[in-house]
């Protein structure tokens, strides 16, 4: 957008052949050659106003969208131009990082390592996969043998995640619940079909206790007595 007005700067008044004061807009082709694109190039003289010095007319607007960038010129009825230049927007490049070339690759799913947790609280396992997002993952968790150290035959829980979307072609997936026994334990995961899967060991700890401390008041002695 455009937005000007004239302002008679003179010491004495500045005639307009037009009330108010109108003005046109042209613009120079490849030639040198100046063409009206806005307004009226020789509009008919109309009631004549003029401008007092340091009179101004109202303000003026105009929008420049879709014109062809190069030279413009704005005439008034007051017998005033200027001339503006309108140059074409700068390419906007993206700014986002792009992905690496994807090669062939296996389907894959991984279990991000897990820290030891303490029995009783909430904790979370995730991991990545190529897998695409929004396809169900099944999961369990065993407990490990006390004396085998191997999978025991009994599941402590069982049931799905799915797959959300991540970054050039690695999603992810997460689970979350808490298990009451302290422990070593495996989580397995896999898709529907049985063909993709991972495994990881993790240890759950006793419940944290939560450690109270006491301030010890401090002796005091008692105040002297004098007697005389």
């Amino acid at each position: 957008m455009v937005e000007f007005v004239v302002t008679n700067e003179r010491n004495h008044d500045l005639p307009c052949t037009n009330n108010p004061p109108s003005f046109s807009v042209r613009y120079q082709t490849g030639t040198g050659q100046w063409v009206t694109r806005m307004g009226e190039e020789n509009p008919a003289p109309g009631n004549t106003t003029s401008l007092k010095p340091g009179e101004s007319t109202a303000t003026y607007r105009f929008i420049t969208t879709d014109w062809a960038p190069g030279r413009y010129r704005i005439v008034s009825d007051c017998g005033i131009s200027r001339e503006i230049l309108i140059r074409s927007l700068p390419s906007v490049t993206p700014t986002g990082t792009s992905c690496p070339a994807l090669v062939n690759q296996s389907p894959y799913i991984q279990v991000n390592p897990v820290s030891d947790q303490n029995a009783g609280e909430t904790f979370t396992i995730s991991g990545t996969t190529n897998l695409a997002a929004g396809e169900e993952l099944r999961y369990s968790v065993f407990a490990v043998g006390s004396t085998t150290g191997n999978i025991t035959a009994a599941k402590l829980v069982s049931s799905t995640t799915v797959v959300s979307a991540g970054n050039c072609g690695t999603n992810t997936w997460s689970v979350y619940g808490e298990i009451q026994v302290p422990g070593d334990y495996f989580i397995g995961i896999s898709n529907n079909a049985n063909t993709v899967s991972a495994i990881r060991r993790f240890s759950v700890l006793p419940e944290a206790r939560t450690t109270v401390t006491a301030t010890l008041p401090v002796k005091t002695t008692a105040p002297g007595i004098t007697t005389g």
